[in-house]
């Protein structure tokens, strides 16, 4: 297996595939720890709406300068990618500038540590609050009857008619108004059943798509 390297790396980044993944000049891929980003095109899969431009973003913090790679956690993601931060020169992170931004949004899981916790979902709550990046379409979405229903063992949330909606259990299930509220508590959107909007044509993704 790569070596994952030092806990405090100088690195460049040689590529950017989306809004949250980058290779790195060294061959390593590096999963930005704590956020996830809209989806580029796979197959046929369309790209999701802001994809490019959330690339765009990640390419113009990067893209020439030279940064720090601190592995988050367990160190690798389900891929193989390396997880962690890249600190910009001046000590910031880079995925709270995109949170900034209104480029990513927050993405939990298990052993994200409650500092980075802290910091990204504040990066989150400003730019929902400032109206930046995607935000305003994506809190414009229509709620589904009921609003959606919140997983606290994933920080997930999906709509009632979402397979995975079924099985959450009583204990760990989270009654959300809107995206609004899911967004502003932390919780990101399924995958498998997710509300955000294809590229390009107006279109919602359909809540009972499969991947």
């Amino acid at each position: 297996m790569p070596r994952l390297g030092a806990a405090r790396d100088v690195v460049s980044v040689a590529r950017v595939f989306d809004g949250d993944t980058v290779r790195l000049t060294d061959g390593r891929r590096v999963r930005l720890a704590g956020i996830d980003a809209p989806e580029t095109a796979h197959g046929e899969a369309p790209a999701q709406y802001y994809a490019a431009a959330s690339r765009r973003e990640l390419a113009s913090l990067t893209r020439g300068v030279a940064l720090r790679f601190e592995p988050v956690g367990r160190g690798r993601d389900r891929f193989g990618r390396a997880l962690g931060e890249l600190v910009l020169p001046d000590g910031a992170s880079v995925a709270e500038r995109m949170l900034a931004a209104g480029a990513a949004f927050f993405f939990w899981y298990p052993d994200l540590p409650d500092s980075l916790v802290h910091r990204l979902l504040a990066a989150q709550r400003r730019a929902m609050e400032q109206g930046r990046g995607f935000w305003p379409r994506i809190l414009r979405l229509p709620s589904p009857a009921g609003g959606y229903a919140g997983n606290a063992a994933s920080h997930r949330f999906h709509a009632p008619g979402c397979p995975d909606a079924g099985r959450i259990s009583r204990r760990n299930r989270v009654a959300l108004a809107d995206a609004r509220q899911a967004f502003g508590l932390g919780f990101s959107p399924a995958r498998e059943c997710t509300p955000w909007p294809t590229a390009g044509t107006g279109r919602k993704s359909s809540w009972t798509d499969k991947p």
